[in-house]
């Protein structure tokens, strides 16, 4: 049996251990101070260890893969995030999620397909996932204030728009 996987994952996970060291010894302090934080932080360490963890495994599969479509269903799925959570500030705006997400979709997509089209670099994951992730992020932020802006704009003048 190969256990060169296994080996790999351990030195893999040395500085994350070292990393966790160090966050014990805040929590350590918070319980030697008293502040009462030891278990809300124990929690919140474990949560984003495994969160990052898998995120990490996720990277890894799709960092490694040769066929295309893993790559657009990658920026896909952080395109859906991105509206949906730039949706999240447009509550009173009809189909808010659908604009927020349609939105980052048009605007990242016609971007990348330039910066792929121009052959600025690539299309494999090692280039694509990261420039799209930080279009994509930054889409989201603007498109998320320009909702709340659209949402604090309509509840001003309600009775102009109407029902909807």
């Amino acid at each position: 049996m190969d256990l060169g996987w296994l080996v790999n994952f351990l030195k893999g996970m040395v500085k994350p251990v070292l990393a966790l060291a160090v966050v014990l010894m805040a929590v350590i302090l918070s319980y030697w101070q008293k502040l009462d934080l030891g278990w809300e932080m124990v929690y919140s360490i474990f949560r984003a260890f495994v969160q990052l963890s898998v995120i990490g495994f996720v990277l890894q599969f799709i960092f490694t893969q040769k066929n295309v479509s893993w790559i657009i269903l990658a920026y896909l799925f952080m395109v859906a995030v991105a509206g949906y959570t730039a949706g999240q500030r447009a509550k009173h705006v009809p189909k808010g999620k659908y604009v927020a997400g349609v939105s980052i979709l048009a605007g990242t997509a016609v971007t990348m397909l330039l910066l792929v089209v121009l052959n600025v670099f690539p299309f494999t994951p090692r280039y694509i996932i990261p420039v799209a992730g930080m279009m994509v992020g930054n889409s989201m932020t603007v498109t998320g204030v320009t909702m709340k802006r659209l949402r604090d704009d309509i509840k001003v003048q309600m009775n102009l728009v109407g029902p909807y």
